[in-house]
């Protein structure tokens, strides 16, 4: 249920050469999706030429028509552009953003915040999140009939079909929510084999009803969802049939957008989180904390909590190590299980008495299987100087959800 609130957010998707951008502020009942057209429904805002490959391929710069642009000033450039065309529905800079991409690498996760942070927006409000937490957060937003059971996504990309299936595990508290690939399907120019376009259409047909046949088995899928406009009932006939039999389908071209901007509204409070927990590919799956000595007592510190995004985990700290001259984290998985023990020896530590010493560590994360922990000799006030010296460990964890879209 949506609650009232003044704050404008924006969810913006950015896939294969363009973006699209929705918005939600207090005036309004619904999210909507920016038009480039005054006469017609069109979403696509395209990138200046050069600038998605530039971005692929993690070049420095862009070249103009003028000069050579630093990448990261481009897509600030490009963003702006976005922006310019919400002229008064709030004011940008105070709004909570949240861009979505195919794939969260570590090049978007610098790169997008970087260039938001250059038109005055503070990192506080920018988010980041893949297009299958955006289809989630699409999906739970919808009237709860059409996700009471499994839901489909459908979608073309790199001459290739593909099918989703998000599923919610009602056994839990709260409940478990993943979404899958269920299967794809290659429709390339050499699958085409040099069919005519009738012979062309009828194989398409053929391929995507397989793919169906792949996504709905053993499932109990009760809605999909064909996002863009290669999906078409002219050639996909048959298919079409199939999808809409005693379930409900639903085609459009913004529904990642429209899933950034509803996860932007919980982010910033508009929304009311729901009793699920989505277990997406960026999520961490394992709480970490140390045993530490508070106040004379053996506590248990907890450092990084599970069902976070892990570019948003990041933790620092300041330690009085006593005789041990290791740092001991531990680590336990969301769902349950034994927990782990990781040990970051202290090699060549400084010689001082125990308790003369201040650490200061720092915990963060590179994707949501692998951390990072940095120790660093801060020294003791007046009576030690800091040695210089620094200690790090990569832990790797169980990737989950590896089959996303390159």
């Amino acid at each position: 249920m949506i609650q009232e609130k003044s704050n404008l957010v924006l969810g913006i998707s950015i896939a294969e050469g363009h973006a699209q951008i929705t918005y939600f502020n207090s005036a309004m009942k619904e999210p909507a999706t920016v038009s480039i057209s005054e006469t017609e429904e069109n979403f696509i805002i395209p990138m200046p030429e050069g600038l998605w490959e530039a971005v692929l391929k993690r070049q420095a710069a862009v070249k103009t028509e003028e000069k050579f642009m630093p990448t990261e000033e481009a897509l600030a450039v490009f963003f702006q552009k976005c922006f310019d065309l919400m002229a008064g529905q709030g004011e940008i800079k105070k709004a909570g953003i949240m861009v979505t991409v195919r794939s969260l690498t570590k090049n978007w996760s610098e790169l997008i915040p970087n260039a938001l942070i250059r038109l005055g927006i503070e990192r506080k409000n920018i988010f980041l999140q893949d297009f299958k937490s955006s289809f989630y957060y699409y999906t739970i937003n919808q009237k709860k009939e059409l996700w009471n059971g499994d839901v489909a996504l459908l979608e073309y990309v790199d001459e290739t079909m593909m099918g989703f299936v998000l599923h919610v595990d009602k056994s839990t508290r709260p409940a478990l929510v993943t979404v899958e690939k269920a299967g794809e399907q290659l429709v390339s120019e050499r699958i085409r084999d040099g069919r005519e376009a009738k012979a062309w259409d009828k194989e398409r047909d053929r391929l995507l009803f397989e793919l169906l046949k792949k996504v709905f088995e053993r499932r109990n899928v009760t809605t999909s969802y064909l996002v863009g406009d290669y999906f078409d009932r002219a050639w996909a006939e048959r298919s079409f049939q199939y999808l809409c039999m005693h379930r409900h389908a639903f085609q459009g071209k913004n529904l990642f957008t429209k899933g950034a901007c509803y996860a932007a509204m919980e982010r910033t409070g508009m929304l009311t989180p729901q009793d699920l927990l989505f277990m997406g590919s960026d999520i961490i799956q394992e709480n970490m904390g140390m045993y530490l000595r508070i106040r004379g007592k053996l506590m248990y510190y907890p450092i990084v909590t599970a069902g976070v995004n892990w570019y948003e985990a990041h933790h620092v700290c300041e330690l009085i190590p006593d005789k041990d001259t290791r740092i001991t984290l531990i680590t336990k998985p969301m769902t349950g299980g034994q927990e782990v023990c990781h040990i970051l020896r202290l090699r060549k530590f400084p010689d001082r008495p125990p308790r003369a010493s201040r650490l200061k560590l720092t915990v963060y994360f590179t994707s949501a299987s692998r951390c990072c922990v940095e120790v660093e000799d801060m020294g003791f006030g007046g009576f030690y100087r800091a040695s210089g010296k620094k200690w790090k460990r990569e832990i790797r964890f169980p990737e989950a959800g590896g089959d996303s879209v390159k």
